[in-house]
Formats: C-alpha cells, sequence, structure tokens
C-alpha cells in the first residue's frame, strides 16, 4: 500500500514569495489501492523559533545546563481535504488534486536559519489514519520581507562617514595617532551590488601597518521570550584585504566589497529575532599592539535604491508596531479548477521601477547548523555555497533542514567600473 504526496507552487517552482502576496499552489495524492482515512488536513505555518543552552555555575561549584527558548508565530492556517462523517472515510484508488491559495501577512518577516533559531514556513500536509500511525508530507517555501530601500529614509542614500585614532605607549613616551578613516557613497545596498568603501589611513605614528581588513558583517541577536537572556552571532559575508601602511605615511584606499546573497536587514518585524550588517576596517599592526577598528552600519534590502529616487525619496511609510498578530485561521482555502487557473501572477516589488533586472536567486553564505533541539537532528556544520537549482518535488519531514533562498540584483555599473579603472585604488598621499 502506498501513498504518494506532491505539493506545487503556481507558476512558482522554487516556492519564493513576498509578504504580502498570494501563495498558491496544488496538493496531488496518489494511492495504489483503497485506503480508509479519519481526515487528510493542509496546514500553512510561519514560525519564528530560538532555542540555546549555556552552563551556569552556582555558589555551591555545581554547573546545571540552562534552557533558553522563544517561539512566534506568523501564519497558522489550515483547511480540511478530506474528513470523515463519522469514524472514517475511504479514500479512492487514483490521483486526487486540491488546489488551494493563501494570503501571506504584509508583516512577516524573511525566512532564515540560523545556529541558534530560524524563521520557517512550511505547507504540511498530514493524513490521519485509523489504528495506524499518521502521515505527515511537508514543504518549506521562502518568504522575503519587502525591503524598499527608496522607502526607508533619506539616510540611506547620503554619504556616510566614521573615523578613530589610536595612539601607542604612554606619557611621556605616547606617539602621535594613528588615524583610520572610514567613508561610504550611502548606506543602502542590495545583495548583488558592490559597496565602494574608501578608507584613508594617516600613520603619525612610529608603529608600521602591516595589513587592512575591510568586511560586511551581518550580526544576529537571539531572544528569549522567557528570560532578559540573549545570544549573539557574528558573520563575516564578504571581506577584502590591502597592503599596509608604513609610519610617517598616509596613504588612501579604496575596497570593492560586493553583496552577496543574504537575508535582509530586520529590526521591526520579528520579537526574537534581528539581523542588522556593518562594514568594518580593521588595520593590522606590527608588534603586540592592538588593532585599530572603525565601522559603519548599513542597511541591506531587496529592492534597491533608485537613482531617480534619491533625488525625490518617497514619503516614508507609516511605521508598524510590533505587536502580536491576530492569526487567520481561515486564510487558506480551497479552489476549484476554474478559480485556481484564473488567478493572476502577482506583482514583484521591484516591478514599479522598469529599469530593474529581475533578480537571481541563491542560498546566503552564512548558512550553517539550524537550531538544535532534542526532535531536530542538525545539518552538517558547514558553509553550504551558492549554487544553481532546480525545483523539487521531494516531500520531507516537517523537521527537515531548509535553505531558503534570497534575491541577487545584476545591477549594470559599467560606467562606474569604467570610471574606475583609471584610478589606482591604493594612492600614496
Amino acid at each position: 500500500m502506498v501513498l504518494n504526496c506532491v505539493i506545487d507552487f503556481k507558476d512558482n517552482p522554487f516556492g519564493i514569495y513576498y509578504a504580502g502576496q498570494v501563495i498558491s499552489g496544488s496538493v496531488s495524492l496518489n494511492s495504489d489501492e483503497e485506503k480508509l482515512v479519519n481526515a487528510i488536513i493542509l496546514k500553512i505555518k510561519g514560525f519564528a523559533m530560538t532555542y540555546w543552552t549555556e552552563d551556569e555555575t552556582d555558589a555551591d561549584n555545581k554547573t546545571t545546563e540552562e534552557t533558553y527558548s522563544g517561539h512566534e508565530d506568523y501564519i497558522h492556517s489550515k483547511v480540511e481535504l478530506l474528513v470523515a462523517e463519522r469514524t472514517k472515510v475511504a479514500l479512492a484508488p487514483g490521483t486526487h488534486v486540491y488546489n488551494f491559495a493563501c494570503q501571506i501577512p504584509a508583516v512577516c518577516p524573511s525566512s532564515f536559519e540560523g545556529t541558534h533559531g530560524r524563521v520557517r514556513y512550511t505547507v504540511i500536509v498530514k493524513v490521519i489514519r485509523p489504528w495506524k500511525f499518521d502521515l505527515t508530507y511537508s514543504r518549506p517555501f521562502t518568504v522575503l520581507k519587502v525591503m524598499d530601500l527608496n522607502r526607508e529614509g533619506l539616510f540611506l542614500s547620503t554619504p556616510a562617514q566614521s573615523e578613530d585614532l589610536k595612539t601607542y605607549n604612554c606619557w611621556p613616551c605616547r606617539s602621535e595617532p594613528l588615524r583610520l578613516q572610514l567613508s561610504l557613497p550611502h548606506r543602502g545596498f542590495v545583495p548583488g551590488q558592490t559597496i565602494p568603501v574608501g578608507v584613508l589611513i594617516t600613520n603619525d605614528s612610529h608603529i608600521g601597518v602591516e595589513q587592512i581588513e575591510v568586511s560586511l558583517v551581518m550580526m544576529v541577536l537571539y531572544y528569549s521570550q522567557h528570560s532578559v537572556e540573549t545570544i549573539s552571532e557574528r558573520f563575516v559575508v564578504s571581506k577584502k584585504q590591502g597592503e599596509g601602511v608604513t609610519r610617517n605615511c598616509k596613504k588612501q584606499f579604496i575596497f570593492d566589497l560586493p553583496v552577496p546573497a543574504t537575508p535582509p536587514t530586520c529590526f521591526d518585524l520579528c520579537r526574537i529575532i534581528q539581523i542588522a550588517y556593518q562594514v568594518a576596517v580593521e588595520t593590522k599592526v606590527k608588534g603586540w599592539h592592538l588593532n585599530e577598528r572603525v565601522h559603519l552600519p548599513v542597511t541591506i534590502g531587496n529592492v534597491p535604491l533608485s537613482k531617480q529616487l534619491i533625488q525625490q525619496p518617497r514619503s516614508m511609510p507609516v511605521e508598524v508596531e510590533v505587536v502580536a498578530q491576530q492569526l487567520d485561521e481561515k486564510a487558506l482555502v480551497l479552489l476549484d479548477e476554474a478559480a485556481a487557473a484564473a488567478a493572476t501572477p502577482t506583482v514583484n516589488p521591484w516591478a514599479a521601477d522598469a529599469s530593474i533586472d529581475p533578480p537571481s536567486y541563491a542560498e546566503a553564505v552564512h548558512i550553517r547548523a539550524g537550531p538544535i533541539k532534542s526532535n531536530v537532528k542538525p545539518a552538517a556544520n558547514k558553509p553550504r555555497k551558492s549554487q544553481q537549482f532546480s525545483p523539487s518535488t521531494t516531500q520531507t519531514k516537517e523537521n527537515c533542514a531548509f535553505t531558503p533562498l534570497y534575491a541577487v540584483f545584476h545591477i549594470n555599473n559599467q560606467t562606474e567600473n569604467a570610471k574606475m579603472e583609471d584610478i589606482d585604488r591604493s594612492t600614496w598621499i
């Protein structure tokens, strides 16, 4: 006796949606013979969860393991595909197709998989059988929050600068300062773009700088719902290195720092997971002296800045207050063949600007093991590289390993690159 289940998304083989769009698709059940079931239920779930443990030592020097966790729901809707009027009903042999549609809330955070937490969205089919274990089939899908850099504030399109200085030794032998200046043409970027990072080093000290390191850093903060404890992660998603600066010298650098596939910045849509980015510069100096560091926060979105809209920015949207959402248990509906065929295609958020070409999609470079929990088997603890993807109908368990996909734009920078070719990327001053 074989019962196969295939979950497909209409006109969306990779299962990638933006918050506020309608997810539509079909469930195909194929049985080789008649089967008795109590019910067949279709669910769509979206949630965030955090989980980690820490060892704590008390006054008696006894060590105990403390557990911290959090959970937040965004979608929790279900519909019955088949239900018995009394105790059980016969599922006839052959193929049974059910079409469905569900509205994704407009304030959902992006899909995310981290070491201590995740944001995940899943379509689940559960077959409840009499006197047997239930059968569960699931297919995760990617949801991306709409992060339009043109709507996030004028400050994202304006230049930014940060600097710091460091002296060595103590008075009266204190050295002249080593000054480090970091500058960016603007603060908003999307995956696929290159960040032109300007670094000016004025080394008036007697300590030589051996190397310059510039990096794009993703910082993830996980919260526990039942305590004030938090845990954080730091991922270097992109890095460039430059040569050093000898003492009593001044040098200007320009680093072209690529932005790889990565989730958008998120502060306001999830209470238990926050994601932020910064461009960091570090000077590695000779000897036992401490390195000098300077950084600037940047915002990573999924709708790039438009040159026309930088001069005339769009009006700021009303800020969304983070409150417990009213879950719509009836958001998921079944459609007949005519309604499923007549469903209009969704409009993607960048489509309003004809100069923006549609992006491709790739895995985030930070992907590691998923949240470790007693009923979840962790994935291999090593990074995943971006690759070409093909649609898959293989159904997995509800706690499967899943890698969301993120938009990568292919923005034409030929004019800018042509100008940069005539400039020495590191210049003595």
